[in-house]
């Protein structure tokens, strides 16, 4: 058998090959195209929603939890109640997974008795998350990724008959709106 061969004149360097031991395993989760820097909130979670955000949201000044087991151990977080409806909404830094959404995307089989639907909120990747599912009872659960190493959760707790996915959607922009704008 005859074969052709060329030779090329210099000096043969190797071939760069991916270090893939030093790439984080990313779930599944998408990647944070435009990173937020939630840092500042971190310490004061309510003010994640500003007073006219919370006026329109028919929603009172909220409580802090910075001091908890839950809040030390990586999510410090707000409540707001309506007193009159008892609608409220909850929000959450979740410091403790520093993969940001990956690590939402990593505990995706918790979810098999509630739901896990990836979604996207002005152009930020989320999953609308919780077990069990309450969805028919006016609880709706969201987790959004803000960079590659922070996300946020939100809990709305709405009335009957009520569109809470789509409340909590509108709650999670109001948030990335605040925090684009650094409060």
């Amino acid at each position: 058998m005859a074969g052709c061969t060329t030779t090329v004149a210099g000096t043969p360097n190797p071939v760069a090959v991916a270090n893939t031991s030093s790439v984080p395993n990313d779930f599944g989760a998408p990647r944070v195209t435009s990173p937020l820097d939630g840092a500042p909130f971190v310490g004061r979670p309510c003010a994640v929603l500003t007073p006219a955000q919370l006026q329109a949201l028919n929603l009172l000044s909220g409580k802090s939890d910075t001091n908890s087991a839950v809040a030390r151990f990586g999510a410090p977080g707000c409540d707001w109640v309506n007193g009159d409806t008892r609608e409220a909404v909850g929000a959450g830094f979740l410091v403790g997974n520093k993969n940001g959404l990956a690590d939402t995307y990593r505990g995706k089989d918790k979810w098999a008795r509630g739901y896990f639907v990836p979604t996207e909120v002005d152009g930020y990747p989320a999953v609308f998350n919780d077990s069990p599912d309450l969805r028919s009872r006016g609880t709706c659960g969201m987790t959004v990724g803000i960079s590659d190493t922070l996300a946020f959760s939100l809990l709305v707790q709405g009335r009957r008959g009520e569109k809470s996915c789509d409340q909590v959607k509108q709650v999670a922009s109001l948030v990335i709106q605040t925090i684009k704008s650094g409060g």
